[in-house]
C-alpha cells in the first residue's frame, strides 16, 4: 500500500486552541505513593485525534505495578479527549469500499467459526455478560454503560438492569435503542440507595476514571451485603504491552489515565472496602486488541481485499501467540478481570 494514502488522526481532527487540554503533575503513584519511572514518553492520540503529547509513568513496587499518565488531564479538560471518540462518530449507511467491506465481513465470519468450539469462545462470550450469565438474575447496574447492549443481553436473562453513563449521547442511544434505564451524570449524583444493587459491573471503565477509589467505594455502598462487583480492565503486564509497546492499544492516552496490573486491580479493590477479592487475566478477546495495536503501529487504514487480507492474517497469528503466552503464564493475558464481594 501506498504510505502517502494514509491519514493520521490529527490530520483528520486539526487542533485549534480551544481543543488543548490543561494538565496537572502526577508523579506518584495513585495507590501506594512511589515515586513514578518512566515507562512512555511523547505519545500521542493515534486513534482519535486529542491534542497533546503524553508521558507514562509505572510504579517500581513490584505488588502494585500501577501505570498512570504524567502529566494527567484535568478533568474540566478531559471531555476534550472524546470529542471524536467512537461513541460520537456517524455510523455509515453505505461503503465506498463494497470490495473491501465484503472481504473483511467474510473473514471476520471464517474466524469466529474457528473458535467457536473452543474453551476461548465460551469464555469471551461470558465476559460479554460481565460474567454474570451463570449467576441467579437480580437488581444489576453498569457503571459506564456505553450504548447499553451489555444491559440488553443482561435483560434477556431475566436481571432487572440499570445503567450509569456520562456520555450523553451514549445514554440517549441505549435508552432509545435497547429501551433500558440509564442515569446520565456522575455515579455518585445518581441517588441510588444504600444496598440497592445485586451486581455492580464496568467493563473498561476504571482506567478512565480520575478517582477509580472513589468509583469503587460508592459501587460498594450501593451493593447489598454479599453483594458482586465485576470489573474488567487492560492488562499493564499482558502479552500485547510487551510485544506492541508504545503502539498498545491498551495504552490509549490521555483517555486512559491510569492502567492495571493484577496486582494494582486487587490492591485498589481491598483499599475500598472489599471482600473475597479474585483477579484473573484473559486472552479470550485479545484478538481486537492486536487488531488495535497493529492499526496504531502502522499508522493508518487498511484499503484493498488484499492488504486487508494481509493484515487479517497477521492479525490471527498474533491472537494466536497471545493465547499461546497466556496459557504458558496466566499473567500475560490482555485484560484483567476482578471479582469481590461487597
Amino acid at each position: 500500500m501506498n504510505d502517502r494514502s494514509a491519514i493520521s488522526a490529527e490530520d483528520m481532527h486539526p487542533h485549534r486552541a480551544s481543543d488543548l487540554i490543561r494538565t496537572r503533575s502526577c508523579a506518584t503513584c495513585y495507590l501506594c505513593g512511589a515515586v513514578g519511572i518512566l515507562q512512555h514518553e511523547n505519545l500521542k492520540d493515534q486513534l482519535f485525534g486529542a491534542s497533546g503529547t503524553w508521558n507514562l509513568k509505572r510504579c517500581p513496587n513490584p505488588s502494585c505495578g500501577l501505570i498512570w499518565l504524567d502529566p494527567m488531564p484535568i478533568e474540566a479538560d478531559i471531555g476534550k479527549a472524546y470529542e471524536h471518540y467512537y461513541t460520537h462518530a456517524d455510523q455509515p449507511t453505505s461503503s465506498d469500499h463494497p470490495w473491501t467491506d465484503r472481504a473483511k465481513a467474510a473473514l471476520t465470519r471464517a474466524y469466529e467459526l474457528c473458535w467457536r468450539f473452543t474453551p476461548l469462545f465460551s469464555e469471551r462470550q461470558e465476559l460479554e455478560l460481565m460474567c454474570l450469565g451463570a449467576r441467579p438474575a437480580g437488581r444489576m447496574l453498569e457503571v459506564g454503560c456505553g450504548d447499553g447492549h451489555t444491559l440488553a443481553q443482561l435483560r434477556a436473562l431475566g436481571w432487572d438492569v440499570h445503567g450509569q453513563e456520562l456520555d450523553q449521547k451514549a445514554a440517549s442511544h441505549a435508552r432509545t435503542r435497547f429501551e433500558v434505564p440509564v442515569f446520565c451524570g456522575p455515579l455518585d449524583k445518581a441517588g441510588f440507595r444504600d444496598a440497592e444493587f445485586d451486581a455492580v459491573v464496568t467493563n473498561h471503565v476504571l482506567e478512565h476514571v480520575h478517582d477509580p477509589l472513589a468509583l469503587l467505594r460508592e459501587s460498594k455502598r450501593i451493593l447489598k451485603p454479599g453483594g458482586i462487583l465485576v470489573a474488567i480492565t487492560p492488562n499493564a503486564r499482558g502479552w500485547g504491552h510487551a510485544r506492541f509497546g508504545a503502539c498498545w492499544r491498551g495504552l490509549e492516552p490521555p483517555r486512559h489515565l491510569f492502567l492495571f496490573s493484577p496486582q494494582a486491580l486487587e490492591k485498589i479493590a481491598r483499599s475500598s472496602g472489599f471482600q473475597h477479592v479474585k483477579t484473573w487475566t484473559t486472552a479470550a478477546r485479545s484478538v481486537w486488541t492486536v487488531g488495535g495495536s497493529l492499526r496504531v503501529e502502522r499508522g493508518q487504514a487498511v484499503r484493498g481485499a488484499w492488504p486487508l487480507i494481509t493484515r487479517a492474517i497477521r492479525q490471527a497469528i498474533l491472537h494466536a501467540a497471545a493465547v499461546m503466552a497466556h496459557r504458558r503464564d496466566p499473567e500475560t493475558g490482555d485484560e484483567c478481570v476482578l471479582t469481590a464481594r461487597s
